[in-house]
């Protein structure tokens, strides 16, 4: 298979004769002047060839499909493609990937001597895959139901097979009853704070088409939230942090701590955008969101090469379900305990990631009382859910980092 960044193909999938997948950038991908960067990952060493554990992808492609669950299963089924084969379900949803990577299908006895994904011709035993249910050819990671989704006013539709969806789309969970309420009010409170998030709206289930009304099993809403991936046609490059470690999908909590992310974002990006990383944490706990776990932080790479913190997205106020994890995602400063988290913490975290500890708690403490003046400004609190506003109201009181704020906050309750 053909890897293509922006258009080009630079570098190829392919199977060892003992089932490895194995991964190899091109010749004249190493010889670009500006060559656009596909991961930090394998920046250190572009001339080597990156093998999946066992018979798995890559790490950096692995983290491209579904994971396992709902929308995974919905997918294989929809396309035909077997359960588990993470090889042929990224043929098959290779062309609407995050970023603007494209998996194509190549014949490995004749590869293209043109490396141009408009003009080189891919014919395989996947064209029958990619030519079934063109809605469904994308990929968004994670489990939840969603969809790359094209917006109107009063519609939402699945794109056409020549179409990339703008949008993603979330629907309603029986079993996590508001999901879509209360990410579209945790998104508002972090938009009236200041954070970047982009544009979206709780709509209307009504609105969605036929082919998507099938998948909402409860609620009168969808949470459609804009791709900051894609603009205008354009797709820009992006990769989230499990990819920048290198690590699988299943990886994705406990094996990189929070200090880490912090000191990968200074060491990377600058001190800015690792304050602004500490703003990000901060409302992180602030929300009571226990899954802002690697691969919900992303690196944006607007001018193809140098990376940037993407817009916030993702963020749910998930203490709301007292079925779901008690605790913290990933380690900060040795604990994921919500009730052992003091501005000491932060100190300590400042400290492993080679930052400014006393700028750092002052950030945390600026952004702490950004976010009361937000929500209490803003309509995050009515647009809550009455359970989950009282799930907050009691968390905002038992978490030392925020007790002492907690006074101050409205709660319409």
């Amino acid at each position: 298979m053909g890897v293509g960044l922006h258009g080009k193909i630079i570098g190829y999938l392919s199977q060892t004769t003992k089932g490895q997948i194995a991964f190899r950038f091109t010749e004249s991908y190493l010889s670009m002047t500006d060559r656009p960067v596909l991961s930090q990952a394998f920046e250190d060493d572009l001339s080597r060839s990156y093998y999946g554990k066992n018979r798995s992808l890559p790490s950096f492609f692995a983290n491209l499909v579904p994971e396992h669950g709902a929308l995974r299963n919905l997918i294989e089924d929809s396309l035909g493609v077997s359960p588990g084969d993470d090889l042929a379900l990224l043929g098959a949803v290779g062309r609407d990937l995050p970023g603007a990577v494209e998996i194509v299908s190549v014949d490995g006895d004749d590869l293209p001597v043109q490396e141009d994904l408009e003009v080189s011709a891919y014919e395989t035993d996947h064209d029958n895959i990619l030519n079934s249910d063109p809605g469904l050819r994308f990929s968004l990671a994670g489990v939840q139901m969603k969809f790359s989704v094209l917006r109107e006013p009063d519609r939402i539709t699945l794109p056409a097979s020549n179409q990339d969806g703008e949008w993603i789309v979330k629907l309603g969970s029986a079993r996590f009853p508001f999901t879509v309420e209360n990410e579209y009010a945790m998104m508002q409170w972090a938009m009236s704070a200041g954070f970047d998030v982009p544009e979206c709206y709780l709509q209307d289930a009504s609105t969605v088409s036929i082919s998507l009304k099938k998948h909402t099993d409860f609620g009168n809403h969808v949470f459609v939230i804009r791709r900051y991936d894609r603009h205008e046609g354009l797709r820009i490059h992006q990769e989230d942090f499990a990819q920048v470690a290198n690590l699988r999908p299943q990886l994705k909590y406990d094996h990189i701590k929070y200090e880490q992310c912090g000191g990968l974002v200074k060491q990377l990006l600058g001190c800015e955008a690792y304050y602004e990383f500490i703003r990000r944490l901060t409302f992180v706990i602030a929300s009571g969101n226990a899954d802002a776990h690697l691969k919900n932080w992303s690196f944006l790479y607007l001018n193809k090469q140098q990376p940037s913190l993407a817009p916030m997205y993702d963020q749910v106020c998930t203490i709301a379900w007292p079925e779901l994890s008690s605790e913290l995602a990933l380690k900060l400063a040795g604990t994921k305990n919500w009730f052992a988290l003091e501005l000491e913490r932060f100190e300590l975290l400042a400290k492993r990631a080679g930052a400014d500890p006393i700028k750092t708690t002052q950030t945390v403490q600026e952004t702490l009382i950004q976010l009361v003046d937000a929500w209490n400004s803003s309509q995050a609190s009515t647009l809550l859910p009455l359970p989950h506003l009282k799930r907050l109201q009691d968390f905002w009181g038992r978490v030392p980092l925020l007790r002492p704020h907690a006074i101050q906050m409205n709660w319409p309750i």
